[in-house]
């Protein structure tokens, strides 16, 4: 106890010492620190905020001093987490899309603050449905990633397909298997399998489901869970008779430029650069739809919160206006490669590349934001391993509904989702 007394001292004696040169500890109790956190910033990303945006915020708002906080995905739950629920963080955080249902009651509602914000009126209402919790806002949208089907014109045989049923002929109909292998794929996933669960979950939409009942329980039991499982099922054993048949053969570079790949959801970093001429052949779509649904563009939203511990949420807010203009939306699709998430933010955009032109006019059409996921550490395993299962025929359709609808209600009362 002695000891822990004496070093308490010795920090409180040395305090004034460590203050910036120049600086008297008056002017230290003045300033206002506002810690922004972004998830997986590039130095020269990290080097605009300090050099560019945080000198022109400050100069607008004497005595704030902004400071850049950045930390990989890898440990991205667990630093998000513990700052939210502990109420001891950054003033503003960093959020991927599904974040809302996870942490809306820990954050700000921030009605008030943007009530007579007229920037609104540019952002995508996906976008906006993203950053909504129980009716109120809760932070602004920074960047999106629409990730719709892509198709190998030059390759494929028939059309583009809109529908399930139309989806599976198309798989017959493009997929090469010689001798137990597979020689060419039709589809391809964002993992360079057959099965995602993102991807699964908007089966279930287009479907015409939802997650959730009104209740707020688990809707994994439903007609369209069961239909959108089916439909990959299928597609599966198409591309994969038996779990024995081999998968593609290696290939170098993008699966969408491999010539093995006719169709396939990627993110646009995970395709060739769009000045390449392969974009002359290829063609973007959204997902196909059951019976009862309409097809869609699943859209991930990253967005900046502000938690309510932060004692100071008007100058959080007046920071979120600040970046979320259109000339920093502008600025950081350039410096960092963020779509951003305001239309008025796309002119030069639209106006230099057609590839992008026509993504973003099929992100207004059909885009869905991937939001509203309760829960979602949680699921996401839960989901892969049912589903593997399922789709590796160890388990039937039924008892994996059964045990998605369970486990996951367990889930959602565990984590006070439930009455």
């Amino acid at each position: 106890m002695k000891r822990f007394l004496f070093l308490l001292l010795v920090a409180l004696i040395a305090l004034p010492a460590a203050l910036p040169a120049g600086t008297s500890p008056a002017q230290a109790r003045q300033e206002q620190v506002l810690e922004i956190y972004i998830t997986g910033l590039t130095e020269d990303t990290m080097n605009w905020f300090r050099e560019v945006a945080f000198p022109a915020f400050e100069a607008a708002h004497p005595g704030v001093k902004c400071e850049i906080l950045t930390g990989g995905w890898g440990d991205f739950d667990v630093t998000v987490s513990g700052w939210i629920t502990t109420g001891d963080g950054p003033d503003i955080v960093y959020l991927g899309s599904e974040y809302a249902a996870t942490y809306g009651d820990l954050l700000y509602n921030l009605d008030p603050y943007f009530a007579d914000w007229e920037d609104w009126a540019q952002y995508l209402p996906a976008a906006i449905d993203t950053v909504t919790y129980d009716g109120h806002i809760r932070g602004l949208p920074l960047l999106m990633s629409p990730r719709p089907i892509f198709y190998r014109t030059d390759l494929m045989k028939g059309e583009i397909p809109l529908t399930f049923e139309d989806a599976l002929e198309f798989y017959r109909a493009n997929t090469i298997l010689e001798g137990g292998a597979a020689k060419q794929w039709a589809f391809m996933d964002i993992g360079n399998d057959l099965f995602d669960a993102q991807e699964f979950i908007a089966y279930i939409w287009t479907a015409g489901g939802e997650l959730y009942y009104e209740d707020g329980t688990s809707a994994f039991d439903s007609e369209p869970v069961a239909e959108a499982m089916q439909y990959m099922y299928d597609r599966r054993r198409i591309m994969r008779p038996t779990e024995d048949t081999a998968g593609l053969p290696p290939f170098e570079g993008t699966a969408l430029a491999s010539g093995l790949v006719i169709s396939g959801i990627f993110p646009m970093w995970a395709v060739p650069p769009t000045s390449d001429p392969i974009w002359n052949n290829v063609e973007m779509a959204p997902y196909p739809a059951g019976k009862n649904g309409s097809p869609l563009i699943q859209v991930f939203i990253d967005w900046l919160s502000v938690p309510a511990y932060v004692k100071n949420p008007e100058l959080a807010v007046e920071f979120l206006k600040f970046i979320g203009s259109k000339d920093n939306a502008i600025a950081l699709k350039q410096v960092a490669g963020f779509t951003p998430t305001r239309q008025d933010a796309w002119e030069e955009i639209k106006a230099t590349d057609p590839v992008w032109a026509k993504l973003l006019d099929l992100t207004v059409e059909y885009g869905r934001a991937f939001a509203d996921i309760r829960a979602s550490a949680e699921l996401r395993p839960l989901i892969f391993e049912q589903m593997t299962l399922f789709l590796t025929d160890q388990q039937s359709l039924e008892d994996t509904q059964q045990a998605l609808k369970e486990e996951y209600d367990i889930i959602l009362e565990e984590a006070g989702y439930l009455d």
